[in-house]
């Protein structure tokens, strides 16, 4: 049923067999796309068609980004990665202008606003600052805004402030190394979790 998919029982038809496990508007559902958005898929199915199994996250990233014809750049990091994130912003510069920030940009205390700190005894702490990460991105002109390791919730919020696309680099995760998927591919984690059937 289209709208569970995660639960499908039709062994996901709409990409084996290219048909839809509901009844569709075919040209409701195309019509969704404006034209940008069009040549965004196009560009991206060019990218996975091109480099399928060949390149990493970072190369796709760039290879859409020039398949669009975008010039700027924009890199919203979390600041616990700053050393990967200037190898990264290295390898953007080979072929666009790029503008970087990072999440305790400002650096106003988390008292400002009464938010829970990791560690009170310290004598303050920065909060994350992803409203304003937008904005230095927005005022830059950066055609392509990329989030690399935001916390949950402040990525929704500089997603939702970027007056562009957003593609995600880097999905935080201080647990796993920054990839969420392995508690799914971990039995230990799926014990954990709950999700091998124990409790």
């Amino acid at each position: 049923m289209l709208g569970d998919c995660a639960n499908c029982n039709c062994g996901h038809i709409c990409a084996t067999k290219g048909v839809s496990c509901t009844p569709v508007d075919k040209e409701a559902v195309l019509s969704q796309y404006s034209p940008e958005e069009r040549k965004m898929m196009e560009a991206a199915a060019y990218v996975e068609a091109t480099y399928y199994m060949q390149y990493t996250r970072i190369q796709e990233t760039a290879a859409f980004a020039q398949r669009m014809g975008y010039k700027k750049i924009g890199l919203a990091f979390c600041v616990g990665i700053s050393h990967e994130m200037e190898l990264i912003a290295s390898y953007f510069s080979k072929f666009f202008d790029v503008y970087s920030i990072c999440c305790k940009n400002c650096g106003i205390a988390k008292d400002e606003l009464g938010l829970s700190r990791v560690t009170p005894e310290n004598p303050i702490e920065s909060m994350c600052n992803p409203k304003n990460q937008a904005h230095f991105l927005n005022e830059q002109g950066c055609e392509l805004f990329v989030s690399a390791g935001l916390c949950v919730g402040h990525d929704a919020i500089f997603n939702a402030s970027c007056k562009g696309p957003v593609t995600n680099l880097i999905a935080k995760d201080r647990v796993l190394a920054h990839n969420p998927m392995g508690a799914v591919y971990s039995n230990y984690w799926r014990n954990k979790l709950g999700l091998n059937g124990e409790d």
